[in-house]
């Protein structure tokens, strides 16, 4: 498994829940560390922008958007370490 960040951008007014519900459906082991930041762990080799696309099509576009990004190395540590844990 690799871990990735997930950057949700909300359309103002719209419900904050609908990213996590995203997150969900791709049924992805997940936390949020910051305010629609999350923080994912995806299948090897968990191409980036593959995960962006899949995320994005679980959303609809008036409601947000994601990016996603590698995880750095200290975020990769807290979860290895159980600092941070991984829910489902």
């Amino acid at each position: 498994m690799l871990l990735l960040k997930a950057l949700y951008t909300q359309v103002a007014g719209t419900d904050p829940e609908y990213a996590q519900g995203a997150i969900e459906r791709n049924e992805l082991a997940h936390r949020e560390i910051a305010h629609f930041v999350w923080l994912i762990e995806v299948p090897e080799p968990g191409d980036v922008a593959a995960w962006k696309r899949r995320l994005n099509e679980a959303v609809d576009a008036k409601h947000g958007a994601f990016d996603v990004v590698a995880a750095s190395e200290e975020e990769r540590r807290r979860v290895e370490c159980g600092e941070i844990t991984l829910q489902k």
